[in-house]
């Protein structure tokens, strides 16, 4: 007994001043299994230790030991030296060391094979199953499986690696909450902003949920957070109780390649798509081509039908971000309450009629790449500050939440109104249209190129021509004639509509004059042209357009700050004096 409380005495030196270890995965199953046949057998032993090859005391039973030296390491070679104290390689990752006399060696020797017996077991199990592991460590997604009590199980590689866990087999076998703790890590939920884990719901109800997002933070301040969304599927027995629960994880950016894909978010068009020699288009297109390289908010201006999305998703694809998603959005056809959760996004019934899964906005979309606004003068004055609100920050937050999500794009804006003059009228924001045109390109009208009519017309004849198979038509000389004293007020779309209509009236190879003075004045082209109206009841025309948006903006202002008249000529730009002049004019 003097030699065993001798050894122990040495043991306890080497191990207790060292870092204690958790047990966990395999080295756990195998301590319990050894335990168990030492209970067995009734190991009538004075000292034994199970040890992993790497020194780690998986086990040491000695009645009179008063510190439990499990997860402790041990230098083996050391252990070799001490006298009475025998050695015993049972595997080529574990080994029994023990104090035994000789009365006792047939127990041990009988302990030692029944565990070399059931470590053959195991192994010939991890044999089975190791290709299984290996398949699901190839899984791009994370994926990880629990018991009951939130007890992680199972974990692959991309598992690990979202999460930043250096050593899986000190994670398993513990409550995940208890390993995000240890790895200093935060998750955040997107939709209610809370900490608590949504798979606790998932093991109490036995409910699967689907597209649970949440942003992993570190606590530590110095990892990038990552956004991500998660499938939990409980496990159920034969009677219907939750056993445990598989978890199924993909990347945010996997979500929005998924709707990109779906949704066709591509540039289709480069600068060789645009026709024309003319010196203004030839001018316009060097230009955008030198803007294109950098990475300055972009504003295009021209009259409706010039080719301003053509320009721009030209400029896209001349970019360095021709590899990420080009993403458009015409602001004039969302109503100012659908505008934000289009470009923002929103949180599963963030509104009512909201989807419950929520939806990605068209920054996040535009991730990586170009969102073009196109008819940007039409966005809401209340939305504005909003929208220079993202561009000074670069951060989106969705609708039904607070936390901000940030976003790398190029924005590319277009309109046909005249901002400086909405500027002036109240009706656009000064801040955000300095930040709109730091790069500014205005597309000329047709008329001021009409060197590129003919060009132009040849390319819709050939695309009228091409779904047919079938050689494109030609213009008469005297429709050429009609072609050029037209003023193309509707520019470059409305002579590919008037060409494209020209030639399926045309019932012979030449479109005639007619034909063509037909398509034009068809209905559906309000041409100057060909239009009816007085110069004095064209200008009055736009005198109650102008009247009826000062009397929007006048309502709007009064809206926005509950009806205080100080406030609503503060938020509009004009003095009180002018604010009470122009409700006297506009109110209603």
């Amino acid at each position: 007994m003097e030699t065993t409380n001798t050894l122990i005495t040495q043991i306890k030196k080497m191990a207790l001043p060292g870092e204690v270890q958790q047990i966990t995965g395999t080295s756990l199953l195998v301590k319990n299994l050894f335990l168990f046949l030492c209970n067995q057998s009734g190991c009538p032993i004075d000292l034994i230790l199970l040890c992993r090859k790497d020194g780690m005391i998986l086990s040491c039973r000695v009645a009179s030991l008063g510190d439990d030296l499990s997860g402790h390491t041990l230098d083996l070679d050391r252990l070799k030296d001490a006298e009475d104290l025998q050695l015993f390689k049972v595997s080529d990752d574990y080994v029994i060391a023990a104090v035994c006399p000789r009365e006792k060696s047939a127990v041990l020797s009988d302990l030692q094979k029944d565990f070399q017996t059931l470590l053959g077991i195991i192994e010939e199990d991890e044999t089975s199953s190791r290709h299984l592991l290996h398949c699901l460590n190839s899984v791009k997604n994370a994926i990880s499986i629990y018991d009951e009590n939130a007890t992680l199980l199972y974990a692959n590689t991309s598992f690990c690696k979202d999460l930043s866990i250096p050593n899986l087999e000190d994670a398993l076998g513990r409550n995940i909450n208890d390993v995000i703790r240890d790895i200093g890590a935060k998750i955040h939920s997107m939709e209610d902003n809370s900490s608590s884990l949504k798979m606790m719901d998932v093991l109490k109800n036995g409910e699967e949920v689907i597209d649970w997002e949440i942003r992993i933070e570190s606590t530590e301040g110095q990892k990038e957070s990552k956004l991500v969304s998660n499938d939990m599927y409980p496990v159920v027995d034969e009677t219907g109780k939750v056993t445990g629960m598989v978890e199924l994880t993909h990347s945010r950016q996997q979500d929005i390649k998924r709707t990109r894909k779906i949704m066709g978010f591509a540039a289709e068009y480069t600068f060789d798509d645009i026709v024309g020699t003319s010196k203004a288009i030839k001018e316009k297109i060097r230009t955008a081509k030198e803007y294109a390289n950098s990475p300055f908010n972009f504003l295009i201006t021209g009259e409706s039908g010039v080719g301003k999305e053509l320009f721009a998703q030209s400029i896209h694809n001349y970019s360095p971000r021709h590899k990420g998603p080009f993403v458009a959005l015409n602001c004039a056809n969302f109503s100012d309450g659908l505008i934000e959760s289009e470009l923002f996004g929103y949180v599963g019934g963030a509104f009512t009629g909201a989807s419950k899964n929520g939806q990605i906005g068209k920054f996040e979309l535009a991730d990586g790449g170009t969102l073009f606004l196109d008819e940007v003068g039409e966005l809401p004055l209340h939305f504005q500050s909003k929208l220079l609100r993202v561009l000074e920050t670069w951060m989106v937050t969705r609708i039904g939440s607070s936390k901000q999500i940030p976003v790398n794009v190029r924005l590319i804006t277009a309109t046909n109104r005249n901002l400086a003059e909405m500027v002036e009228e109240g009706l656009f924001r000064q801040d955000l249209y300095y930040r709109l045109q730091v790069l500014t390109l205005e597309i000329p009208p047709l008329r001021e190129r009409k060197d590129d009519l003919a060009l132009l017309s040849d390319s819709f004849l050939n695309q009228a021509a091409a779904p047919y198979l079938d050689t494109p038509k030609i213009l008469s000389s005297q429709a050429k004639k009609v072609l050029m004293s037209y003023d193309w007020p509707g520019n470059v779309r409305e002579l590919r509509n008037v060409i494209t209509r020209a030639t399926v009236l045309s019932k012979s190879k030449i479109i005639s004059k007619e034909t063509l003075e037909e398509s034009i004045a068809s209905k559906g082209y309000m041409l100057k042209a060909i239009s009816t109206d007085t110069p004095a009841e064209r200008v009055k025309q736009k005198l109650t357009e102008i009247d009826n948006a000062y009397t929007s903006l006048l309502k709007e202002a009064l809206e926005l700050t509950a009806g205080n008249k100080k406030e609503a000529s503060e938020l509009i730009g004009v003095s009180r004096n002018t604010f009470y002049r122009m409700l006297e004019k506009y109110g209603e």
